[in-house]
């Protein structure tokens, strides 16, 4: 984030105290004493926000706010004003200011307010970008997985808890991006928060936040997660992961929508909604203890399960079409595509890692290949792996003594039994696989082995 700040004081003292605080907390100060130099310096260099003293002697702290929205209107305005000139801020802030700190201020509240500004400005630009992405599209040809979206359509306008469970890689963040997508919040921010990411000890200062001097190295205020999920949706992966003792502060939150930062006495309300996702059995983890009771069935409001992979082999091949296309637009680069045979061995792969892992394999491909048709030499072992098995039993032990024909014939030999093998000596079924007749069939056995049609 840009941590470019505008400072304008026309009081020298009070101007290099503040740029010396500021620049200690590692902002990027530029400063101006006046009106006028402030709006040159607009017209040079972008401002993600500005503290502005509202008494200047050229211009006032509102004619300056009006000329800056006018001219960079995504700026976000602080203004510093005396007791005398409260009025005057709240007035600004009806036009659009962020907040003020009415003279004499501590550092503290300060600096506190500057990082509640700049976050808030990264906020914004996070969900720009979610924006410019477009709306979340989910391919599906599978009934199961339809249904799925239907559930999910009929929750997301809502303010319910919703529980996303499944297998790793199934696509329950994507899920959560399309329920926030499609609710009433989705103009707040999406706080996406891996549990099983964040060691136990950093696990509370991270979601609930904590004040300067709260321990140890906390040289400044921290806002949490919680909090910078303010009007919009909290994402809680890995749910299975939080230790017990944070089920009892995450379930007080989630009952009384307020909070208290590490070192604080101060209670502060917060108000997002609540998705949730786990790959664990968590009515497992009630039974050995590891998950409350409470905080279960909080959570446990609209629990939807995420099918894998393999429970939805009609979406292979839409999912195959979205991926390839979204990985070669990023590189841009011609998308890959698959032989018959190829796109026949990835259906038959059962694939453990689920969209994970498909994504995986199709970005290697595009990368590695690009524009090619992709045969099954291609595709890695794991994949072909039974089938290479296949085929070089198939081979195993030709003699290059003999001629074509003769090593034609001894390859139709294997061939034919090993499809009897596999389908378990039923003639009417092998010839079905092989193409041909029944008849036909009997008649070659005959031939090899002398049997009768039986």
């Amino acid at each position: 984030m840009n941590r470019n700040l505008l400072l304008v004081e026309d009081d020298p003292t009070h101007r290099l105290l503040l740029a010396e605080n500021l620049s200690d907390a590692e902002y990027r100060v530029t400063a101006a004493e006046t009106g006028q130099q402030a709006l040159d310096l607009l017209c040079r260099q972008v401002f993600p926000v500005a503290l502005i003293d509202i008494r200047l002697p050229d211009l006032s702290g509102l004619e300056l706010l009006r000329e800056l929205r006018q001219r960079q209107p995504d700026c976000c305005v602080l203004l510093m004003t005396g007791q005398a000139t409260v009025e005057d801020a709240v007035a600004a802030m009806r036009e659009g200011a962020h907040d003020y700190l009415a003279k004499p201020f501590r550092t503290e509240l300060l600096l506190m307010k500057m990082e509640r500004a700049f976050h808030l400005q990264q906020l914004k630009a996070e969900n720009l970008a979610l924006r410019e992405e477009g709306p979340v599209q989910l391919a599906s040809a599978s009934p199961l997985f339809q249904k799925l979206l239907g559930a999910c359509r009929a929750a997301a306008p809502t303010d319910a808890t919703v529980l996303l469970l499944g297998e790793s890689g199934v696509g329950k963040e994507r899920l959560a991006e399309y329920l926030h997508r499609h609710s009433q919040r989705s103009g707040k921010p999406l706080v996406r928060v891996n549990c099983a990411a964040i060691p136990e000890t950093l696990l509370e200062g991270e979601l609930f936040g904590y004040e300067k001097g709260a321990f140890t190295g906390a040289q400044k205020a921290h806002i949490g997660l919680l909090e910078q999920a303010e009007g919009g949706t909290l994402f809680l992966d890995e749910i299975g992961e939080i230790p017990l003792a944070m089920q009892v502060k995450l379930l007080r939150v989630l009952q009384e929508k307020q909070l208290r930062r590490l070192g604080s006495e101060k209670e502060i309300d917060v108000d997002f909604r609540l998705i949730a996702a786990t790959h664990q059995n968590l009515e497992q983890l009630l039974a050995e203890g590891r998950m409350r009771e409470d905080f279960y069935y909080r959570l446990n409001v609209v629990p939807l399960k995420v099918p894998s992979l393999r429970e939805r082999p009609e979406d292979l091949v839409p999912l195959i079409g979205q991926i390839v296309g979204q990985i070669a637009g990023q590189y841009r680069q011609p998308p890959i595509s698959f032989d018959p045979a190829a796109l026949q061995l990835l259906e038959r792969y059962r694939f453990p890692g689920n969209v994970r892992e498909l994504r995986n394999l199709l970005e290697r491909l595009q990368v590695l290949c690009p524009g090619e048709t992709i045969r099954p030499a291609q595709l890695p072992a794991e994949i072909c792996g039974s089938d290479r098995g296949a085929g070089s039993e198939l081979v195993q032990g030709f003699r290059t003594d003999q001629t074509l024909r003769q090593a034609i014939q001894q390859f139709e030999e294997r061939f034919i039994r090993r499809v009897l093998e596999e389908e378990g000596g039923n003639r009417t079924a092998a010839a079905r696989r092989l193409g041909i007749s029944r008849k036909n069939l009997w008649e070659k056995l005959r031939e090899w082995t002398g049997v009768t049609n039986r």
